[in-house]
């Protein structure tokens, strides 16, 4: 199970599982989100492909707002699926 919790202005918490059967929630309410953003990883699990994607386009669409868009306290395992995949020299992960 997956949920996004808004924990403050511009800043949500992730916890759970965001794979494929939780993407088009995720992606929905990242949508409703139109300032820069922080993203609290720390209670996320696992990510499949399709929750990067989720990720992916959050990205570009704040970017292109002009918007900052960060990831924070992530999991070591969690952290590795961004890592192997070379989106932590994209994106901003702290």
């Amino acid at each position: 199970m997956f949920d996004l919790q808004e924990i403050g202005p511009g800043i949500v918490r992730l916890s759970g599982r965001l794979d494929a059967s939780e993407a088009d929630a995720a992606l929905a309410a990242f949508r409703r989100i139109q300032g820069p953003l922080t993203a609290d990883f720390s209670g996320l699990d696992y990510i499949s492909s399709a929750g990067i994607s989720v990720i992916i386009e959050t990205y570009r669409r704040l970017k292109a707002a002009g918007q900052e868009f960060k990831l924070v306290q992530m999991q070591p395992r969690v952290r590795n699926v961004f890592m192997y995949s070379g989106l932590d020299k994209v994106l901003t992960i702290e």
